[in-house]
């Protein structure tokens, strides 16, 4: 099931954001052109920024930043815009993000050419119907991944704990088993 970030809906409409991604996705897009001065209305208000306009129909364009510029130059073996068509990269979401005195969550670019093709949102949790978060150290595509062959279908860590606590409790021997034990024990020692 795709679920409604309130930031695709919230946040600029003009422009790619976290809103455009489902958790875990990665989107692999090709650089149609370069507007190096182009009038964008931000939070700030109107200003000129570079804009990354896509190949692939119905993505937003992406305002550049320093870091994403770096990215895409690294992909691209240039640091002229106008070699920057026809250049795949690859875009995810980065978490935890110190910026304006908050922590955020941004588009980034991954600094080599695109690994993966594209790949399918991470889907929800089986058993709560919540999203997968990251956890243990993980992302949220391991965890779907990890939970669905341990407990054949992909689970959350809340959800998992639950499986795993579930399955002890089930394997704990009772009272009644401690006690027939513990007869048979006698009887071998008699």
């Amino acid at each position: 099931m795709e679920k409604t970030h309130w930031k695709k809906v919230v946040s600029d409409p003009n422009f790619i954001g976290e809103g455009d991604f489902q958790e875990g996705e990665e989107k692999v897009l090709t650089i149609a052109k370069v507007n190096a001065s182009e009038t964008v209305a931000t939070a700030e208000g109107k200003s000129k920024k570079a804009v990354v306009h896509w190949a692939e129909p119905g993505n937003k364009p992406m305002i550049l930043n320093v870091a994403r510029s770096k990215n895409i130059e690294k992909v691209s073996g240039s640091g002229y815009f106008e070699d920057w068509p026809g250049t795949k990269v690859q875009l995810y979401i980065e978490h935890g993000i110190k910026a304006f005195g908050e922590v955020v969550s941004a588009v980034r670019v991954r600094p080599y050419k695109p690994r993966i093709q594209q790949q399918a949102p991470v889907p929800p949790c089986t058993d709560c119907g919540n999203a997968i978060h990251p956890a243990a150290g993980h992302d949220a595509r391991w965890m779907a991944t990890y939970t669905a062959k341990k407990y054949g279908v992909p689970l959350c860590a809340d959800c998992a704990s639950k499986r795993k606590a579930e399955a002890m409790e089930q394997a704990a021997p009772t009272e009644e088993t401690v006690e027939i034990a513990d007869d048979n024990r006698e009887e071998d020692l008699l």
